[in-house]
């Protein structure tokens, strides 16, 4: 087509002015989605969706809407991306704010009308100037609203037309960033008369003192009107459902509000606005962030500006879960609302099930311990009791993780508070050494708290001490000979009074039963032994090899060499219980209940023989292959 050709552009039929500002907003929306700048080519199909246009017609349309907005900016001779307004940078010290409030005659602009526009200038966090205009409606004031406002059909008689105020308006407003309370209301009114009037929409940024209020003051208020924060903040100005005077309790109101976000670190007015806006939009630009995520399994890893790790999570379908956090309808625990607020890039990891990066999550989280996930930061608090057997008399305490030397180590706990009081309930059961790992046989030592200490110094001997003993790690393995004995202990403590059934040693008590409940849950977990059949995201399934508990070993189904790997692999670590991995061991256990009674599990028993593992294999790999085939 020759570049003289006319081409018919059915862009509808609004007025030029209005016609522009909508495909103005249309292509700031889609940079900000995007988050770069775009090219002409691009703009013409997907903002003004005009196809086969010349090159030469591409750029003049595009023209167009970028050099009568504002937020619109050239950044080479063919590309467009938005300006970097400059409120963007401005502490919140030193910006100016232009705080607005209307007074209208219903609630839907069109059919409803603007009868006071009030407002406020804010600078250094101080009003310094004021704006209050009555709008002739050019029509009746119904009853209810005057009731409300004080405001009639003769006050407005005779005022300015809303063409006039408006102007009148954007005069003193001088493109200051827009504040309001419940701004979408105000903010509704003021672009529709502007666009009826062919002026376009307002384009500076808009400020929410009510959705700033609700974050600030979650738990301290119950209400969060005008009229209740005016209170809280014992405005000068209270609110009276007049334009000026609620918009000065309003600036008033921001100018504290914009205090406490200084002291919480959010120091400029890009960061206000992006505070205020709930947890569902105001990331909503880093949507851009996830166009390379593919749609298969794995686990994404959310990083800050210096690629500080925030968050781990995993997802079946990566590129839909993780978009989802950017979604119109996105509702999220506060937590997560803050690790978006610092995103700056996000990274992933493919793998072949949905198990395996559940797998992968809880490694990675054991590992890194990101601060956004509660899982990850829950487990610093977690301890063990360890029981040093190679001494003479051995002593039961509290550590952080197992060591490596040949102790016994009980856990983890849930945390080391549990963990200590459960400690202290066995050093009341049962007589145990207590004193400094250094006392000598007869000289007396340091005891932690009031207890029978079992030690050298109270005469015991080794052999009745390791009878004390065997009855200790009876009950904390869950052995059923053990608990009755761990019973019996109980009942003659309390008889002779070294423990009370109240106060402090109920307490210890109660920490105790949940510490043996946790341990024999963590007993049943070690001792899985299964092989499972996972269908993969590439078609090849994979099977998961596991022992104690734990995947020690993962390949596809077609691969011999490796699947005698894994089976080596179980019995190696079947040899040599692993102490840990409470989670791993937890979700594996969950994963085969789950699949239990499916073709694709197999329990191995006391006594599995490589050739019964390698028979479930073959078969497992015939049934797969057929289903596929089918």
């Amino acid at each position: 087509m020759p570049e003289s050709a006319t081409i018919p552009l059915k862009l509808g039929s609004p007025e030029p002015s209005e016609r522009l500002t909508g495909l103005a907003d249309r292509l700031c929306a889609l940079l900000e989605r995007r988050g770069r700048p775009l090219e002409v080519g691009q703009i013409v199909q997907q903002v003004i969706r005009v196809k086969g246009a010349p090159e030469r017609l591409q750029r003049l349309l595009v023209a167009e809407i970028v050099d009568t907005d504002e937020r619109l900016g050239w950044r080479a001779r063919d590309l467009v991306g938005l300006q970097t307004p400059s409120w963007s940078t401005a502490t919140l010290e030193n910006a100016s704010f232009c705080v607005v409030d209307l007074e209208t005659t219903g609630g839907r602009p069109g059919s409803a009308k603007i009868t006071e526009i009030g407002a406020v200038r804010i600078e250094g966090l101080t009003i310094v100037d004021r704006f209050e205009q009555l709008v002739d409606p050019e029509v009746p004031i119904p009853a209810v609203i005057t009731s409300l406002t004080g405001i009639d059909s003769r006050m407005v008689a005779g005022q300015p037309r809303i063409g006039e105020a408006l102007e009148r308006f954007m005069a003193f407003s001088r493109g200051d960033v827009l504040v309001a309370h419940n701004a979408a209301f105000d903010l509704r009114f003021l672009n529709y008369e502007r666009q009826r009037l062919g002026r376009g929409h307002f384009s500076q940024p808009a400020l929410d003192t009510l959705s700033l209020a609700r974050r600030l003051l979650r738990g301290e208020m119950k209400r969060f009107d005008l009229d209740s924060l005016s209170r809280w903040a014992m405005t000068r100005v209270r609110p009276c459902h007049r334009a000026l005077a609620d918009a000065e309790a309003t600036g008033e109101l921001l100018a504290m509000m914009l205090a406490m976000l200084v002291e919480r670190g959010e120091g400029t007015v890009a960061d206000a606005l992006r505070f205020s806006r709930p947890y569902s939009n105001r990331n909503a630009h880093k949507l851009a962030l996830t166009e390379e995520l593919p749609s298969t399994p794995g686990i994404y890893l959310m990083r800050g500006r210096d690629g500080t790790l925030l968050y781990v999570g995993r997802a079946a379908n990566l590129r839909r879960r993780v978009r989802s956090y950017f979604g119109p309808q996105g509702r999220h625990a506060s937590q997560i609302g803050g690790v978006l607020d610092r995103l700056a890039t996000i990274d992933h990891e493919v793998c072949g099930t949905e198990f395996e990066a559940s797998l992968r999550e809880c490694n990675l989280l054991a590992e890194l311990r990101p601060p956004g996930n509660r899982h990850g930061v829950s487990q610093h608090a977690r301890r063990y009791l360890k029981l040093t057997v190679t001494e003479g008399y051995p002593r039961l305490y509290v550590v952080a993780r197992p060591g490596t030397d040949d102790a016994h180590y009980f856990g983890p706990l849930a945390s080391r508070k549990g963990a200590t009081l459960a400690l202290e309930a066995l050093h009341l059961i049962f007589p145990l050494r207590s004193c400094h790992p250094c006392c000598r046989l007869g000289v007396p030592g340091t005891q932690r708290f009031d207890c029978a200490c079992g030690g050298p110094c109270s005469g015991t001997s080794p052999e009745d001490y390791r009878v004390v003993i065997g009855r200790l790690e009876r009950a904390l393995a869950g052995d059923g000979v053990g608990l009755s004995e761990l019973a019996t202990a109980v009942r003659n403590a309390t008889i002779q009074g070294r423990l009370q059934p109240a106060g402090r040693d109920r307490e210890r008590m109660a920490a105790l039963l949940g510490a043996l409940a946790r341990l024999a849950r963590l007993g049943r977990a070690s001792e899985d032994h299964a092989i499972v059949v996972e269908p993969s995201a590439d078609g090849t399934p994979a099977a998961f090899f596991v022992a104690c508990g734990l995947v020690v070993h993962r390949c596809p189904l077609d691969d011999n060499g490796s699947l005698s790997r894994g089976i080596t692999a179980m019995r190696a670590v079947a040899s040599h219980r692993p102490v840990g991995a409470v989670e791993e061991s937890n979700l594996v256990r969950a994963h085969l209940a789950l699949r239990d009674g499916s073709p694709g599990i197999i329990r191995l028993s006391a006594g599995w023989s490589d050739a019964s593992a390698r028979e479930w294999l073959d078969r497992a790999m015939h049934v797969e292959t057929a289903a596929e085939a089918a």
